[in-house]
């Protein structure tokens, strides 16, 4: 039997790999423990943050834009796994705009998603189908053929759904539903 790693043992390995200076390397540590995290266990959520945000600075602190970019990413997708979704989409949108002007397209497009997600979630429908949309053109640019049929399947989940909520409001406001 294959022994995993769990996320305790991933994030201790991040931590290792900032020590050693490798930013990139941490960063693909600190995501493999949180693909693995237990949503209803986790207990020290403040670590996990302060510890992308010492990441941040030092950063900011060394001109790095591009890994800058990347550690506003997994700070989105850290507020996200802990369901604080405002917080989520300002990280996410901070990343996009500094992957945006450096030019990385494909790192735009997966951050359109992962904000389009968020946009969903905090139920801003309109814009959730927007940031999709954006992120499938630039797939389509990518030739990322996979992800753009992914990235349809979700926007037609998403007006079906916002279709649905429209007409069962106005059952409810016809009929007087929720005035009782």
């Amino acid at each position: 039997m294959v022994a995993s790693i769990d996320h305790v043992e991933l994030f201790e390995k991040s931590k290792k790999f900032f020590e050693d200076g490798d930013i990139i390397k941490t960063l693909e540590n600190y995501e493999k423990a949180m693909e693995r995290i237990d949503r209803s266990q986790i207990k020290n959520k403040p670590e996990y943050i302060q510890f992308l945000e010492t990441i941040l600075n030092h950063c900011r602190e060394n001109n790095l834009p591009e890994e800058e970019a990347l550690v506003l990413r997994a700070l989105g997708r850290t507020y996200s796994l802990f369901k604080q979704y405002t917080e989520s989409m300002k990280y996410h949108y901070q990343s996009l705009k500094i992957q945006k002007k450096l030019g990385k397209k494909l790192e735009t497009a997966e951050g359109l998603v992962f904000f389009a997600e968020d946009l969903e979630v905090s139920g801003n429908f309109d814009k959730s189908v927007e940031a999709f949309q954006e992120a499938s053109e630039v797939f389509q640019d990518l030739g990322k053929l996979i992800k753009i049929k992914e990235i349809e399947r979700e926007i037609k989940r998403l007006k079906e759904f916002s279709k649905e909520m429209v007409e069962d409001e106005y059952i409810l406001h016809k009929f007087n539903v929720d005035k009782y």
